[in-house]
């Protein structure tokens, strides 16, 4: 069943979002003026377009630059009165970030009538399985192994990842095509009228700084040192005991994506190729959740001899927001004053102006997406 909406012809498995916005779905309720206003997407581009906080990071730079003063002039007084308020600032950044996920996620569930980002909800989590274990007297030795594996299992690993999800989608222009080249059924996909006829290299989908065609990146996590290894390995075992399931990120990859549709399709080829031993959804399905971590499809493969991989699944906009949650969160558990004497934001104007080459991008996304209609 379909419902007339403010002139819109809604499918009937959005009408219950859209009942939550209007009250009674009938076009009288807050978003009864949807044509005009378009309220969700207007405040899901605003989200965007501030998910930096200029003065919130100018505040704190100028309070590192007195931090350093006076931890070198010894006032022990000011510098910790400093390393306070530097903290107390970053403490407000998480919730003001949490709030923006949610407007930022409307901007991607709901473009296209929301068909791109359907079946995301649908994707089902799998419970997780143990990395394989190396002979070891501790977890000292057994951090060590584990490092040294994934150093060895690097290229390996870039090269799987590659191969299956980045040169078969940056290659192929329709979803048949891309479906064949990923060896993956295309079956609920290709039925669908709108999926039969989308345009994979829609400009409105077009990635940030890339040439349009360029439908996924990816950001191959560091290695980790091994304090953080061991850290993470100690507090695991404290925490869960014989359930704890080992270190399972020391190969690591984000897939980062501007199109609902192109992350779904990444999905379905991954647990198509590789055994799964943990697969979390952490897109709520509630389109007023509020997030304390950004969302994502947060998965564990078995790249083969039971080692296990992880791969997350992000947006754009959403990876952005995590870049910054990083950064405050690295503030609000500085044990110390000396971790954050170092400026922590490299493009904070009172360092560097904003290029050129930024602003474009940026007025780019605002004007391709001020276009975007339900």
């Amino acid at each position: 069943m379909q419902n007339n909406f403010s002139g819109k012809t809604i499918p009937a498995w959005l009408e219950p979002f859209h009942q939550k916005y209007t009250g009674t779905g009938d076009g009288k309720g807050l978003y009864s003026n949807w044509n005009k206003d378009e309220l969700f997407l207007d405040k899901a581009r605003k989200a965007i377009a501030s998910i930096r906080n200029n003065k919130a990071q100018e505040e704190i730079t100028e309070l590192q630059r007195q931090l350093f003063v006076h931890a070198k002039s010894k006032d022990k007084t000011k510098t910790l009165e400093t390393f306070e308020n530097i903290k107390r600032i970053a403490k407000g950044e998480p919730e003001r970030l949490g709030k923006a996920i949610t407007q930022v996620l409307l901007f991607y569930r709901f473009r296209d009538n929301g068909h791109r980002y359907k079946n995301i909800d649908d994707i089902q989590e799998i419970p997780g399985g143990e990395q394989i274990s190396l002979p070891s007297d501790g977890p000292e030795e057994r951090v060590s192994f584990l490092l040294c594996q994934a150093a060895w299992k690097e290229n390996e690993f870039q090269k799987a990842m590659n191969e299956t999800v980045v040169v078969p989608l940056n290659n192929t222009t329709t979803v048949k095509g891309m479906c064949a080249a990923l060896g993956i059924s295309h079956e609920g996909f290709i039925t669908d009228k709108f999926y039969n006829n989308v345009e994979l290299h829609d400009k409105k989908y077009k990635m940030v700084g890339s040439n349009g065609k360029t439908l996924v990146k990816t950001r191959f996590g560091p290695p980790k040192s091994y304090e953080r290894a061991l850290a993470k390995e100690k507090e695991g075992i404290a925490k869960l005991g014989e359930k704890w399931q080992g270190l399972r990120d020391l190969n690591r990859v984000t897939f980062e994506f501007e199109d609902p549709l192109i992350l779904t399709l990444v999905h379905r080829a991954l647990i198509t190729k590789f055994e799964v031993y943990g697969l979390k959804n952490k897109f709520d399905s509630d389109i007023y959740a509020t997030y304390s971590q950004p969302p994502d499809i947060h998965m564990n493969l078995d790249l083969g001899e039971g080692w296990l991989v992880e791969v997350q699944l992000m947006f754009s906009s959403i990876l952005d927001i995590k870049k910054e949650l990083h950064t405050y969160y690295d503030v609000i558990r500085a044990s110390e004053p000396r971790v954050i004497f170092a400026p922590l934001f490299e493009k904070a104007p009172s360092l560097v102006d904003f290029k050129d080459k930024e602003i474009a991008e940026l007025k780019q996304l605002m004007e391709s997406t001020s276009k975007l209609s339900l």
